[in-house]
């Protein structure tokens, strides 16, 4: 009895191993008679190797730096121009490439001016930013499928449109104030703005990002220190860094910044095409020789694992087998693929000829995407799925109990597709 159950198991493996490749192909023709109908089905792999990862989409930036603001009059000493900078963003990224946003900088600027000979005095201003902007992930055109120390790196280039309220106070060398913004009645006055920048952040963790980031600022006046411009409207480069917080990514959500857009969307279900050969010609002939060849190879793999059963079992006192784990279900769905057919038919051969003896347990996993409650769900109804087939195969219903596990106990890591690829299984134990 021992042998048998050992024996099965090896069998399962060696069959699950056989069904692994991307091309099944089954036939019961011989190749020296005329091929009347044969049954021919490719599964086309999906054209992403990503799975679907659930983001989160808001974020909320905080940075400060410096400026070099350009304003009428002109200072007398080009260290005067660099001033101290702040500001905040709250972004929402629509997908892992395209984000939109609004903006707020303090963007404040003033310096020592001489406008001849005897005219020597100081000017201060500000201005309070507000801007509309959209934003591009660069990294994800030009690294689409990131790993290791790209996938914590992004680069976004961004422009936006908004209006710039400004202040400005002019004084001569005693501090008698020449001209004053604010003396014009109209309160502050605005100006419409615009800016292009380029950001870039490494993540330290899922939801906290660091970076640095460097602007262009155009104003539409040329008097925004109190003077005309001789050439052109004022404007202002800034230079910044910054931590940016992003809402939502914790436990098993990521943020829409962090992955990318292969991940973003689901990974579609394989494709079966289904193709009748009704011919005899050369082409035909040789595939099915080529099949042949490969059955015979598998039986022969059967017959070699069938004679190491005598050296395991010697081993074992209990009908405690190991599990298995190949398997395999339809994307996301509770359908067996015909790859798995063979393995559950010896599996019920067995069970048939031991139902008063044998008991076997099917354990359903998932991966960690999805929520708790699908999950867990989907674990059961896989589980189920085994039984079902096995029941039609006449085992005793007394014979298989069944449990679903959902997204516990993972046998690989979920941050990666290779890992929660593993954690898609069901596995068997046989007990006696």
């Amino acid at each position: 009895m021992k042998r048998k159950l050992l024996s099965i198991m090896l069998v399962a493996a060696a069959v699950g191993s056989a069904t692994a490749q991307e091309v099944t192909t089954t036939t019961t023709v011989s190749t020296q008679e005329a091929v009347t109908v044969m049954s021919d089905s490719s599964i086309l792999k999906a054209s992403t190797a990503c799975d679907f990862v659930p983001v989160s989409h808001w974020s909320i930036g905080l940075k400060g730096g410096g400026n070099y603001f350009r304003v009428a009059p002109g200072s007398m000493s080009r260290s005067d121009q660099f001033h101290w900078v702040g500001g905040a963003a709250i972004e929402y990224s629509i997908n892992p490439l395209v984000g939109l946003g609004v903006e707020y900088m303090y963007n404040p600027y003033g310096h020592t001016y001489q406008l001849n000979a005897n005219q020597i005095g100081t000017m201060e201003g500000r201005t309070h930013d507000a801007v509309v902007y959209a934003s591009i992930n660069l990294m994800n055109l030009l690294v689409p499928n990131r790993t290791k120390f790209w996938s914590k790196m992004n680069i976004y280039g961004d422009a936006g449109v908004g209006v710039g309220f400004y202040q400005f106070k002019l004084m001569d060398a005693a501090n008698n104030v020449i001209v004053d913004s604010r003396d014009a009645g109209d309160g502050v006055p605005e100006t419409v703005m615009g800016k292009l920048g380029l950001n870039l952040e490494y993540n330290i963790s899922k939801s906290v990002a660091l970076g640095g980031e460097v602007q262009y600022r155009y104003y539409d006046r040329t008097n925004l220190g109190g003077y005309q411009m001789t050439k052109g409207n004022s404007d202002a480069l800034t230079a910044t860094i910054g931590l940016r917080f992003k809402l939502g990514a914790n436990g098993q959500k990521q943020h829409a910044r962090n992955i990318s857009m292969c991940e973003y969307y689901p990974k579609p279900a394989p494709v079966i095409i289904n193709k009748i050969v009704k011919d005899n010609t050369v082409e035909t002939m040789d595939r099915l020789k080529a099949i042949e060849a490969e059955n015979a190879a598998l039986n022969n793999k059967i017959n070699k694992l069938n004679s190491q059963v005598d050296s395991l079992s010697a081993y074992q006192d209990e009908a405690n087998l190991p599990t298995y784990e190949n398997i395999e279900f339809e994307f996301g769905s509770d359908q067996l693929t015909q790859g798995s057919y063979r393995a559950l038919d010896q599996i019920a051969a067995t069970l048939k000829n031991d139902n008063s003896t044998v008991r076997l347990n099917v354990a359903g996993y998932t991966d960690y995407v999805g929520t708790n409650e699908f999950n867990q769900g989907l674990s059961e109804r896989r589980a189920n799925a085994v039984k079902r087939y096995l029941l039609g195969k006449n085992v005793p219903s007394s014979s298989v109990t069944i449990v679903g596990y959902g997204e516990k106990d993972p046998i690989a890591p979920n941050n990666t597709s290779e890992g929660r690829e593993l954690n898609r299984r069901v596995e068997f134990q046989l007990t006696k």
